[in-house]
């Protein structure tokens, strides 16, 4: 019975907004997607810090490594006698030399190679890098620089054979045009009309 006398006002005060419901998650998860956000900026920052610290670690110790190597070849040739300092200098000019040679030989066999590419009818670019990579035993890379000519070849010689083809008849009496040829056509209705019975070429 005292249920039944209850104001309708007091229950419809009691109840919950279902706006109120729906609003809160909404507003929880675009919190929890902001703190994620902010975590993982966090986290990049601090691996990109570490990197830093990394990178700079490494070049302190090599830099230190190569003061420690010139200061012992000053030490050492500080010790040498006169005929071990020359001993040591012939040396390194003897390195040097083969170096060199090394360099030569090298340049010499890419332009060989480049050459022999040429003649096979590559374009210059293509002759310099199937060279390059055959005088560095890339095979991969020059098996791909050969299919690559071959299929500039076909495509060549698709285009030759397309120009040597004669001209095909349209059926009315014209003979089909080239739009070079068209265009070349000084007066325009029968520029247009040329165009009209070479509308393929268009």
């Amino acid at each position: 019975m005292e249920n039944e006398n209850m104001n309708p006002s007091t229950v419809d005060a009691q109840e919950v907004d279902p706006t109120q419901e729906t609003k809160a998650p909404a507003e929880q998860s675009d919190t929890s997607e902001l703190d994620q956000l902010k975590a993982d900026l966090e986290k990049e920052r601090a691996e990109r810090k570490a990197e830093q610290q990394a990178a700079k670690k490494n070049k302190e110790a090599l830099d230190k490594a190569l003061h420690d190597v010139a200061k012992l070849t000053k030490e050492r040739r500080a010790e040498m006698t006169d005929a071990q300092r020359e001993a040591a200098e012939r040396e390194e000019k003897w390195n040097a030399l083969v170096d060199e040679n090394e360099e030569l030989k090298r340049y010499k066999q890419t332009n060989m190679a480049k050459e022999r590419y040429l003649l096979r009818g590559m374009s210059p670019e293509l002759a310099a890098k199937a060279a390059e990579a055959e005088v560095s035993g890339n095979m991969e890379e020059l098996s791909n620089i050969e299919q690559q000519y071959h299929d500039l070849e076909m495509k060549a010689a698709e285009a030759e054979w397309k120009k040597s083809r004669p001209r095909m008849n349209a059926g009315d009496g014209s003979v089909s045009m080239t739009k070079e040829e068209i265009m070349a056509i000084q007066d325009p209705v029968a520029r247009r009309e040329a165009i009209a019975r070479n509308i393929d070429q268009f």
